[in-house]
């Protein structure tokens, strides 16, 4: 059984709020809740051609008959790793689901159970009221420490699609960069050419928007 991971965070995927880890030159593919997605941002961030940042993730192993293929979630943090596994033991929430619905803090989700708050879990993405009623009698009163954690309280749901034009914007000058133009000048470019057209949303549309522009 995989519990813990540590190695280079060589790749994240926004959209499928997935990201790589190589530890000792084999890369694995883990899912990240989406609340988790501000620090990782910032960890991905210092990616360069040189050297990936480190990361280390407390996972959870997924594999069941009717998914068969292994499946790895990682935490930052071990409590939120215990709280996901029990949130998953409610009928009809599976990991996968779980993952996209956790767009706020581990102790914002725990409270709303223990206060019975139906109203914020159903905020949640993918949990309707049949679903959080089901939570709340799942869990109520086996999350009491996890509504206690001082994890941020994070409350407002994180904005994914920011995070996912904010990935687009430097993995496109990363792209120019590789090119042999300068950091600064290609994320100057990448600035100007969202500026002209703010519904680009994918790295090779918008590389090839800088291109053009610069007659190339």
């Amino acid at each position: 059984m995989i519990t813990h991971i540590s190695g280079k965070l060589t790749h994240i995927n926004v959209g499928e709020l997935s990201v790589e880890v190589d530890v000792a030159g084999v890369r694995y593919e883990v899912l990240v809740p989406a609340f988790l997605w501000p620090e990782i941002q910032n960890r991905a961030d210092c990616i360069t051609e040189e050297e990936d940042p480190d990361i280390a993730l407390h996972v959870l192993y997924h594999a069941t008959a009717n998914q068969p293929v292994p499946m790895l979630v990682g935490f930052l943090r071990r409590p939120e790793r215990d709280f996901f596994r029990k949130f998953t033991t409610v009928e009809g929430l599976g990991p996968t689901k779980a993952v996209k619905a956790m767009t706020v803090s581990v102790s914002t989700i725990a409270g709303a159970i223990e206060q019975e708050d139906q109203a914020l879990l159903t905020r949640l993405p993918g949990i309707g009221p049949r679903v959080a009623g089901k939570i709340i009698a799942t869990l109520r009163g086996k999350v009491v420490v996890e509504a206690a954690l001082k994890d941020g309280a994070l409350e407002k749901p994180v904005d994914l699609d920011g995070f996912k034009r904010d990935r687009v914007a430097l993995d496109a000058a990363e792209a120019i960069v590789a090119l042999g133009y300068g950091r600064s000048e290609a994320r100057r470019w990448v600035d100007d050419a969202l500026t002209e057209d703010p519904e680009i949303d994918t790295v090779e549309d918008l590389t090839l928007a800088v291109l053009r522009a610069r007659g190339s």
